[in-house]
């Protein structure tokens, strides 16, 4: 076992796949104490059993855009562990579509799961990481946090006012809690293969196949992202290594904002 996070207790929210689920197994192996979220439990009781000691981990399922789900969350951390060192703020899901054929339900939704989910559970956790004077917030930006982006002949502009979003309140909460000794960063990947597009985000116009080609084909190192690389990164804001760092975000895109 590794021990750039020995000890540490950290809750991960969206964490049955993609991101979040590369992201627990990587602070398992460097002795991190888990609290996993997702809105289905088969996902992480699998991520729990692949780990070397499951009986150090446990979960709170449920929808994270609700407060209540938030507060159980970091109860959970608090009253198993004593105390919360880590919040990787991973849970969103992508959207494709047109501001003119966006519903206002749609906007909630959208809002409420990639944006809202991040509000609660930083408001969940920082009165215990202010107890400690100690802790360390991750926000999942992306590239969509800095530009305007069109796929598939489509606007990603629900999408992008998200991400726009958690850049900005990981700006607003690293200035405010510096003094408390909470660390506040965002995580900005370029395109990296997960669950969140779909066959019907395609609108069955190319496979997945052709269109992570294509999404990889857009980064000057020629390929996409995988969730395991975008872990590696989570990890270092996480940890010590990044004392100094706060309010910042870390770009890992294959260079697709360079250009």
């Amino acid at each position: 076992m590794g021990g750039r996070l020995q000890g540490k207790v950290a809750i991960i929210t969206g964490a049955g796949s993609g991101i979040g689920r590369a992201t627990a197994l990587r602070f398992a192996e460097e002795g991190a104490m888990l609290v996993l979220n997702d809105i289905q439990e088969q996902g992480l009781q699998a991520v729990i059993a692949a780990t070397d000691f499951p009986d150090r981990h446990t979960y709170v399922t449920g929808d994270i855009s609700l407060e209540d789900t938030a507060i159980r969350l970091a109860q959970t951390a608090v009253q198993k562990y004593d105390r919360i060192d880590v919040l990787v703020n991973n849970a969103g899901i992508h959207y494709i579509e047109d501001i003119t054929e966006i519903s206002a339900e749609e906007f909630d939704r959208c809002i409420g799961i990639n944006l809202k989910s991040m509000f609660l559970c930083c408001k969940a956790v920082i009165p215990q990481m202010q107890r400690q004077q100690k802790g360390s917030i991750i926000n999942l930006g992306s590239i969509s946090s800095f530009i305007g982006q069109e796929m598939m002949g489509k606007s990603t502009v629900l999408y992008n006012i998200t991400k726009a979003g958690a850049l900005q309140l990981t700006k607003s909460l690293a200035t405010r809690y510096a003094s408390d000794g909470i660390r506040v960063n965002a995580i900005c990947p370029g395109g990296t293969r997960t669950n969140q597009i779909t066959e019907e985000h395609t609108k069955n116009a190319v496979t997945m196949d052709e269109f992570w080609k294509f999404a990889g084909d857009a980064h000057p190192v020629g390929r996409h992202g995988d969730p395991s690389e975008i872990a590696n990164g989570i990890l270092f804001l996480a940890s010590d290594e990044s004392s100094f760092m706060t309010g910042a975000p870390l770009i890992m895109d294959g260079g697709y904002l360079a250009r």
